[in-house]
Parts: structure tokens; C-alpha cells; sequence
């Protein structure tokens, strides 16, 4: 089983699976004695679409935001480049301030889902299912609160199906079975195109419009001019550009010579 979103401390085989359907309390609001404790001592893996939203919101390139306020780690079935959130020394977010997050509008998707846990059991012969659950931490005070919510409601609020429909066919990417065959050891090429295409974007339109890209690939010139005004759309391409080349998906279409 993967957790991709979210690593927390507990095991993920004693929860109870959560449906869309299912429904739980829980409010977050300054005047909890627990108001932003939540935002320390975590890890938050980031997806394309965050490290899009956020380093537009902080008016960084990729590159540097990559470099300022991220860490790689390597997971460790597929061997494939991540990205998490970089801590204060303190242990806590960096964008968290006392009136809360300076970014909420632009926040992780792994922070969106919170008290929600979000998980994924790879199947044989299957990319795999995924499922919810709650996570209880004793610090937390939202659970006493008495709002409730369905799972689907949760996500609607949350912009969480926004963030899924863009991350799409990452995680696509991300949960083929081909990426955890024990015979498969990605190179460093490959490696480097996967981290370009998921989270390098500007690098990524340099390398669409610097090289030879657009002689290889018949890319006509209506969506050239939305990849270049269009860092949604330009990510996206990037993301079916990762399907052929490091699956020969046909997601690309290669010039007649």
C-alpha cells in the first residue's frame, strides 16, 4: 500500500476505509486551543499543481522555489524524485504565521485534505484503488467541533477536486505498474526527465521552445501559443510528454521526416 499524499504516523492497514459517502466532524478556527500545531513536525509531499500554485503566489520560478523552500526525497519502490515542504529549524511550516497560513488560497493539496488522509492500495495487475481516512491526533481540538461534513462535501470546499483533475495524469504516472517492476531501475536520464516534466516547469518550457523539441514532435501552432501563455495547460503537456517518453504511451506526436 502507498500513501502518497500524506505520510502520517500511523498504520494505514488498522484504519477504516472512508467512501465519499461517509461522514465526520470537524471545524479549524483560531479561537481551538490547537490553532496551528497541525503545521509542525510533517511531511508534506507536493504535487506539480502545488509547487505551480505556490511559486506563482510567491512570484518565484520553479527553480527557485524548488531550491528555497523544498526538499527531495527519493521514493522508495518506484525510485522516482519527490518533492516535500523544507521545515523551519523550529519544526514548523514555513508559510505558517499567529492568524494562520500566509498561503491558504494556495495551500498543498495534502493540507487541503487534512483531517482527511487520502491512500492508495497498488493491486496485481491493477495501477490500484484508492480510499480515505481520518486522521486522529490527539492534539487536535477540530474533531470536537460540531459541524459535519461527507468526505465528497469535504473535498468540494477544499478545491480538492481542482487540484485532482490538474495532478491527473501525474498520478496516472506515478501508479503504473510498470514504475514498480523489480526489474525496472530508472537511469539517470530518465530520472532527470521526471523531475523536469513534474515539477521544473519553466525548465521545461525552455526545453519545448530552446531546442529541437518542436522538430520532433508536430505540435501545431494554437497549442504552441497556449503553452506558451499558459502554465496549466504547459504542465499538462509536460505530463503527457512523461507518458511517452518514458512509457511510448502515444500521448505525442512525432513529425513525418
Amino acid at each position: 500500500m502507498d500513501n502518497i499524499l500524506n505520510k502520517i504516523g500511523v498504520n494505514l492497514d488498522e484504519k477504516p476505509r472512508l467512501t465519499n459517502d461517509s461522514k465526520f466532524r470537524f471545524g479549524c478556527h483560531k479561537g481551538l486551543s490547537c490553532y496551528n500545531t497541525c503545521c509542525r513536525d510533517l511531511d508534506v509531499f507536493l504535487t506539480p499543481y502545488d509547487v505551480l500554485r505556490m511559486k506563482n503566489r510567491l512570484g518565484m520560478t520553479s527553480a527557485e522555489f524548488i531550491s528555497e523552500y523544498t526538499k527531495p526525497v527519493i521514493h522508495g519502490e518506484s525510485k522516482l524524485p519527490f518533492l516535500k515542504l523544507k521545515l523551519a529549524e523550529t519544526g514548523a511550516c514555513r508559510f505558517v504565521e499567529k492568524e494562520g497560513c500566509s498561503i491558504y488560497d494556495d495551500r498543498p493539496l495534502a493540507c487541503r485534505y487534512y483531517p482527511v488522509g487520502f491512500g492508495i492500495y497498488k493491486n496485481e495487475g491493477a495501477a490500484g484503488s484508492d480510499f480515505y481516512f481520518l486522521i486522529e491526533e490527539k492534539h487536535c481540538k477540530g474533531s470536537e467541533e460540531e459541524q459535519e461534513w461527507t468526505v465528497s462535501e469535504w473535498r468540494k470546499t477544499q478545491e480538492i477536486d481542482v487540484y485532482d483533475d490538474r495532478n491527473k495524469v501525474w498520478m496516472d504516472i506515478i501508479l503504473n505498474k510498470k514504475m514498480y517492476s523489480p526489474d525496472l531501475e530508472p537511469d539517470e536520464n530518465s530520472l532527470k526527465m521526471f523531475f523536469m516534466g513534474s515539477y521544473e516547469i519553466d525548465s521545461f518550457k525552455s526545453f519545448v521552445f530552446e531546442s529541437r523539441f518542436l522538430e520532433v514532435f508536430d505540435i501545431d501552432e494554437e497549442q504552441q501559443e497556449l503553452l506558451k501563455n499558459d502554465e496549466e495547460e504547459l504542465m499538462n503537456f509536460a505530463h503527457k510528454w512523461l507518458q511517452y517518453a518514458l512509457f511510448r504511451m502515444p500521448t505525442m506526436k512525432l513529425r513525418q521526416s
